[in-house]
């Protein structure tokens, strides 16, 4: 049975509002962007490259969730280095605020691994599970070797225990994130489109965007306990803080700076 192009069940697919959503989603990326290297300059490396990609792909509901969860209203009046990080870090305390940074870190970096292999997938004509599985591995190596890692290095781990403490992290997060990217495409697809679109057209991009929206949700349970346990940290500076408490020492203040 072909979904009826007509039906309020299917307008989520069509054209006009997929192309509307992308647009404001590639808008509000880019005022990120902009954003995060003046006045939320503060915010942590790693998410300063995964807001982008989460704006672009969840679109208004991204711009709110960055608005709401990493980005302190009164975050411009802060002076460069420390104070804008002392106010950061204070915004971050509340766990609720973590958990969101740490999830939005691994569906950003998971999402962009899923993404370019579900293209390359569809193009090549791979099975459902044959797609699965290859978006799994492709977005963990991602998340694994790109995102976590960076992030544990932040931390002042070295590069064989950021490399550990990276993936272990990225093990049980990629699990949820991929369950809701599966359960989407699954359940949906036969019922918006039938059958699984190619990269060519809208459906596919909008599709996509609800798997990892799916995903992101799913995987913020999984993140509340890694954070919880203390495998992943989300956001704010309290290790480089402490750090500069402990120096007293003005090239570490210095150094703070270009970490920010």
């Amino acid at each position: 049975m072909t979904p009826d192009p007509t039906s309020l069940s299917t307008w989520i697919v069509q054209p006009w509002f997929v192309l509307t959503w992308y647009a404001v989603g590639a808008l509000g990326a880019a005022w990120m962007i902009y954003d995060a290297l003046h006045a939320n300059s503060a915010l942590n490396p790693p998410l300063k490259a995964c807001w982008p990609i989460i704006i672009l792909f969840f679109s208004v509901i991204g711009i709110a969730l960055y608005l709401v969860t990493s980005r302190p209203s009164d975050i411009g009046n802060y002076e460069e280095g420390r104070p804008k990080m002392e106010r950061f870090t204070a915004y971050s305390k509340p766990r609720w605020r973590k958990v969101v940074a740490s999830a939005i870190h691994c569906v950003g970096g998971d999402g962009l691994g899923i993404m370019t292999a579900m293209v390359a997938a569809r193009l090549l004509g791979f099975s459902f599970w044959q797609e699965f599985w290859f978006e799994y591995a492709v977005g963990y190596a991602f998340g694994w070797f790109i995102f976590q890692t960076w992030a544990m290095r932040l931390q002042g781990n070295g590069w064989r225990m950021s490399l550990w403490m990276g993936g272990r992290a990225e093990f049980f997060s990629m699990i949820t994130v991929m369950v809701g990217m599966g359960l989407a495409m699954r359940l949906l697809t036969p019922a918006l489109v039938g059958q699984p679109p190619q990269p060519d057209t809208a459906a596919f991009w909008m599709l996509g965007a609800i798997g990892l929206l799916v995903g992101f949700i799913l995987t913020y349970r999984m993140n509340l306990w890694l954070v919880s346990i203390g495998w992943k940290h989300g956001q704010g500076h309290e290790h480089m803080l402490e750090q500069v408490e402990r120096e007293h020492g003005s090239g570490s203040h210095a150094g703070m700076r270009a970490a920010s």
